[in-house]
């Protein structure tokens, strides 16, 4: 639901964010490392908090992703004229791999590949 509160004394306004969006990184697959970005259209700007696996992890609206299997939830708060606060969130399952994870898989697959078509 949105919510709208102007005080046209001051001509400020305030809008609850209604969606919350996640920005995936180029892949897949993804590297540890590779950022999401979360935007929402609030206003004023809301600020963000990111948890991973349901601990705090950053507080800008980028998001690096960590090694292995996670959920990465992104909360889009804005701050009403009077103090209170109205928030909506975004959530995405990714796996990210290590550099040398990465590396290992893409040694494999050409390894089979070439086994394929050699014979």
């Amino acid at each position: 639901m949105m919510t709208l509160i102007c005080n046209m004394n001051k001509t400020v306004c305030a809008v609850c964010p209604t969606t919350v969006n996640i920005i995936m990184p180029d892949g897949p697959s993804y590297s540890a490392d590779d950022e999401l970005t979360c935007t929402s259209d609030g206003y004023p700007a809301p600020t963000y908090e990111w948890t991973v696996d349901g601990v705090i992890d950053s507080t800008t609206n980028t998001q690096a992703l960590q090694e292995g299997g996670r959920d990465y939830v992104c909360t889009a708060t804005v701050t009403l004229q009077n103090g209170v606060t109205c928030d909506e969130m975004e959530t995405v399952t990714v796996t990210a791999y290590s550099k040398y994870q990465k590396a290992y898989n893409t040694s494999v697959a050409t390894l089979i590949l070439t086994a394929l078509s050699a014979g």
